[in-house]
């Protein structure tokens, strides 16, 4: 299991990581080593579970630095309500039981959508300053 993550730790930094534009929110507000570096060096070293799991915790910090110190994007025009106006334009006829109702599959009630929850200490974590200050 070792060498397939390292394999694939590795195929991401040549070939993913150089084109999506943006790099490792953690290496640049602290100079430390970028996730993918640490998760390779701790796989490497610890194995594919507990590396993988330090890789986890890193990713994680990765993600409160990044919302911590990246201003909020706020897009050109807000997001619509959007109406329903779903009609009907099909025959209600069916032909029998088995057969669904097609005027009545289309609804405006749909669920809310859930938004991921973060942690309530997310101001409380330590982010080591950057190297050189």
């Amino acid at each position: 299991m070792r060498s397939l993550v390292l394999v694939a730790i590795r195929a991401y930094q040549r070939y993913v990581s150089p084109y999506k534009g943006f790099c490792c929110a953690y290496h640049v507000h602290t100079a430390h080593a970028s996730c993918s570096t640490l998760g390779y060096r701790a796989v490497r070293r610890y194995g594919g579970l507990i590396g993988l799991a330090i890789l986890r915790q890193r990713l994680t910090l990765c993600g409160v630095v990044q919302r911590r110190h990246t201003p909020t994007r706020h897009h050109p025009f807000p997001r619509q309500r959007g109406d329903c106006d779903i009609g009907c334009d099909l025959p209600c006829d069916s032909p029998g039981d088995w057969v669904p109702d097609v005027c009545n599959c289309g609804s405006c009630d749909w669920p809310e959508r859930k938004r991921k929850k973060r942690r309530k200490n997310e101001n409380e974590i330590y982010i080591p300053p950057k190297r050189g200050r």
